[in-house]
């Protein structure tokens, strides 16, 4: 649905970085003789390295997208986000739940409740279960590719991505929004902001409400449009920044509730059916598909401006309350859950460049003290109701905890180099304590039960050296860490869930560089990122798996963007993401005899994109339309490598026309090619093979009003 925004093991061979080096060279010879003077692209400003910093002085790999390029792809959700990041795949394994999402071959494969990307709204860590969460009145959202263990800690392996609300101030906003889509769905949205007490104190309320229905039938319900989400979203932000002082204060508040009728398969060699897998045998009365997710969040934040340095304290609370139901062969399968998180941090950056993004000190950095701690309670019961048998009954309580102290530096050693190094100290804790019973061969109850405690420290390290050639060109190179904490299985299914699995690391080696000049940017990277002890599940009989470390993986890969502003009206942007990820070491027999050297479970060999966007002053308003084409390889399923989603190719249309400063109006086609495919699918000895399937071509139109 539409959106509004309203602001407007080894490292790599020597052949890597003298191909990284060679490909730099090569952009600067050959377009900087066709570019323009002056500079048409302008830089723009990124502060996930917690500290604010020009984009184009940043030593790594990152991407930015302000509200405008969000506005014109029709962002509505997280998962949205995909369409307009290089490099990055975002899509559900069963429900919107438990993403799976994937970056540079590092991706959630089977550990459902640990994304590979970790999601920060505002600075606050998001809950693994609302990774995929609704946007609203969002400024912009950036990127940081690689892993990022020693600014954002645990489940940051393949990046981060930092997701920055629109400030209040005094300036007096409003935006009305209502739209439709195929299949009867609809969105309605509403933001008001402005001053309180002016130069004193700001507020904001934003609201949305976006239905967006499913594909699918239930042929035994009888229930059309099913595997879609309702989500209905309410924020309020109260910020008090005196004019002319040097600190502020803000809180925000914010409720989500998604109600959706997804978990929904069909069968994996037949996804133009359309129609749900439901045994004909189950009663009516438990056969619909059923989730609901509220999530409660509050942030108090505040920072006071000490010179050339900047005090930064945060606060959050984060609740979420599930209810899940689900027909899955002959189980009736329902699992509540309660999530509960708070975290705090408190940082101290230097600031103080000028205009013009000038450093005037010999260096800069970020030191800071961050805890995090996570409550979760599940219930988890799969009924056999055509047999009046109940197959597993359990009930948990799983509890983590992250301590942790950070600091990142920069040396401006000369006017053309910057060396930087990082660390980070974290101490984790995790307890389960759980109880249930299992249906055995004789249709009686086996009992099991179990706890148990794990706690480790850990450190990591980054460093990072970046080189102006010229003011145009400046290449990079880092070394960076990333972790994933030991822990339970959060779902536990059997006895042996007490025994927990271990810590998994990774590092990544990067070489990369960016070109910018006249109407010209260019990027190139190119990277490795080794996991050791990969945390996955073992075991084929699907709701009775457990969670363990399997082996080692490596993954390697190029990027390459590029963006052309082709004359005043057109602007060209284009990216290439080429990956590798294999199973290095794969340790479970039972389950697996033969995985070495297999490919990485959701890990596209290619993600390409190509996009065009064009802004015309016509005498009846403003038009901006957009195409983009994307390309996604193929890809694995399971470490077996048996379920292969084929490469498949997506095409983005949208119109945008602003009639005048107020009024304006959004027509898209998201697939515009009705393309099927296969977003997730596993194999189970009681259903068979399934598969979900991604939704068809949705067409819509949104109009809205701006003050």
């Amino acid at each position: 649905m539409p959106h509004h925004f309203t602001r407007a093991k080894s490292p790599p061979h020597v052949r890597l970085p003298l191909a990284a080096a060679c490909l730099a060279s090569l952009c600067s010879l050959g377009w900087a003789q066709t570019a323009a003077p002056d500079a048409t692209l302008p830089d723009v400003t990124i502060s996930s390295g917690k500290r604010d910093q020009a984009l184009s002085r940043f030593i790594g790999s990152a991407v930015v997208r302000d509200h405008q390029a969000l506005e014109d792809a029709q962002i509505a959700t997280t998962q949205d986000l995909q369409r307009v990041l290089p490099g990055v795949q975002i899509s559900q394994s069963a429900s919107f739940l438990y993403p799976i999402i994937s970056l540079r071959g590092v991706s959630s494969a089977q550990d459902f409740y640990n994304p590979a990307l970790t999601v920060y709204v505002d600075g606050v860590p998001q809950l693994p279960i609302f990774a995929i969460q609704s946007l609203q009145d969002v400024e912009r959202v950036e990127l940081l590719k690689g892993p990022q263990g020693t600014l954002y800690g645990k489940s940051a392996q393949g990046g981060v991505l930092n997701i920055i609300g629109q400030r209040p101030d005094n300036e007096t906003r409003m935006h009305l929004g209502a739209g439709a889509s195929s299949r009867g769905g609809y969105r309605v949205e509403g933001t008001a902001s402005g001053a309180i007490t002016p130069n004193l104190l700001y507020g904001s309320v934003s609201v949305s409400r976006d239905d967006a229905l499913g594909a699918l039938y239930n042929p035994v319900t009888g229930q059309d449009h099913q595997g879609g989400a309702r989500a209905t979203l309410g924020a309020a932000k109260l910020r008090m920044a005196p004019t002319g002082a040097p600190w502020e204060m803000a809180l925000n508040l914010g409720r989500e509730c998604t109600r959706a009728s997804q978990d929904a398969y069909v069968p994996w060699d037949n996804i133009e059916s359309q129609q749900a897998y439901v045994m004909p045998t189950m009663p009516t009365a438990v056969a619909s598909f059923a989730q609901r997710r509220c999530t409660t969040s509050q942030t108090l934040s505040g920072q006071y401006d000490l010179g050339d340095w900047r005090l930064s304290a945060t606060t959050a609370w984060q609740d979420a309350d599930i209810a899940r139901r689900y027909p899955i062969g002959p189980y009736d399968s329902q699992q509540p859950e309660t999530w509960k998180q708070n975290m705090q941090e408190i940082r101290l950056a230097t600031r103080g460049k000028d205009s013009a993004g000038n450093h005037t000190r010999a260096w800069d950095g970020v030191f800071g003290l961050y805890r995090q701690s996570v409550q979760q309670r599940r219930d988890y019961v799969n009924a056999l109701p055509t047999y009046g048998l109940t197959g597993l009954n359990s009930a948990s309580s799983n509890n983590s905890s992250s301590v942790a102290g950070y600091g990142d530096v920069i040396w401006h050693a000369t006017s053309a180099l910057d060396l930087s190094a990082g660390i980070r100290h974290s101490k984790d804790k995790a307890s389960t304590n759980f109880a249930g019973a299992s249906l055995n061969a004789a249709y009686s109850m086996d009992r099991f039960s179990g706890s148990g405690r794990i706690d480790g420290n850990t450190t990591l390290g980054k460093l990072g050296a970046a080189y102006q050639w010229t003011p145009a060109w400046r290449s990079y190179a880092t070394v960076s860490q990333g972790y994933k904490p030991g822990g339970f299985n959060l779902a536990p299914s059997n006895a042996y869930d007490a025994q927990p699995f271990g810590r998994e690391r990774s590092t990544s080696v990067e070489l990369g560089s960016r070109w910018q000049q006249g109407d010209w940017q260019v990027g190139a990277a190119l990277y490795q990122v080794a996991i050791q002890d990969t945390q996955l599940y073992r075991g084929n009989d699907l709701g009775y798996q457990t969670l363990r470390n399997v082996g080692d993986t490596r993954s390697r890969g190029l990027e390459l963007d590029a963006r052309w502003k082709l004359n005043a009206q057109w602007t060209l942007d284009a990216s290439a993401a080429v990956n590798k990820a294999t199973f290095r070491r794969y340790e479970d027999p039972a389950s697996c005899a033969a995985c070495t050297g297999n490919d990485v479970p959701f890990a596209p060999h290619q993600l390409l994109s190509l996009g065009l966007s064009g802004r015309f002053a016509t005498g009846w308003g403003v038009l901006r339309p957009t195409l983009s084409v994307r390309r996604t390889g193929s890809q694995y399923f399971d470490a077996a490598n048996t379920l292969r989603q084929n490469g498949y190719t997506l095409v983005d249309l949208s119109l945008h026309w602003a009639i005048d400063s107020h009024w304006q109006i959004t027509a898209y086609a998201h697939n515009l090619t009705d393309k099927k495919y296969r977003v997730y699918g596993f194999s189970n000895a009681a259903v068979g093979t399934m598969a979900q399937v991604a939704l068809p071509r949705t067409v819509g139109v949104m109009l809205a009003y701006d003050y």
